[in-house]
C-alpha cells in the first residue's frame, strides 16, 4: 500500500514539475489541440510500471523533449485502467500515441521505454509528417 501511495505521489510530482500542463481528459485535449493547432501526445501509464517511472524522469524530464512537447503538442496522460485509454488499444505501459485531432486518427503508436534522444526524434519525425505543423 505504501508503494502504491509513493508511486502515485511520484507520478503526480513528476507531471506537475513540467512547465506544460498535462491534461487527463482526452476530449478536453482534442478541444485544446484544435484551438491551438497542435498534435496530441497520449501517454498511457500504470502506477506499477517501472519503465513509466524511467520515462517520466529521464525522457519527460529532458529539456529538449519538454521544449518540443510544449511547443508542438498537447499532452494527455491516461492510466491504462481508465476507459479512455482503451480506445488506443495499449498492449502495455508505457504506450505513446500521437493523435491528429483534425483528422481524428492515430499517426503513430509506440510501446516501451525509450531514451530521450530516440523519443525526441520520433516526436519530430511524426510532427513533420503531419499536416498541422512543422517541428
Amino acid at each position: 500500500m505504501r508503494l502504491v501511495k509513493f508511486s502515485l505521489i511520484f507520478i503526480l510530482l513528476t507531471v506537475l514539475s513540467f512547465s506544460q500542463t498535462w491534461l487527463t481528459d482526452f476530449e478536453k485535449a482534442v478541444e485544446v489541440a484544435k484551438k491551438e493547432r497542435k498534435l496530441i501526445l497520449v501517454y498511457i501509464y500504470s502506477e506499477h510500471c517501472p519503465y513509466c517511472h524511467q520515462v517520466e524522469e529521464f525522457v519527460f524530464g529532458d529539456e529538449e523533449v519538454e521544449k518540443v512537447l510544449k511547443r508542438d503538442f498537447i499532452v494527455v496522460s491516461l492510466n491504462i485502467s481508465e476507459d479512455e485509454a482503451e480506445k488506443f488499444d495499449p498492449i502495455g505501459t508505457p504506450t505513446f500515441v500521437i493523435y491528429d485531432p483534425f483528422k481524428g486518427k492515430v499517426l503513430a503508436k509506440l510501446f516501451g521505454s525509450l531514451d530521450a534522444e530516440t523519443f525526441l526524434s520520433m516526436l519530430i519525425k511524426v510532427c513533420n509528417k503531419s499536416s498541422l505543423r512543422r517541428c
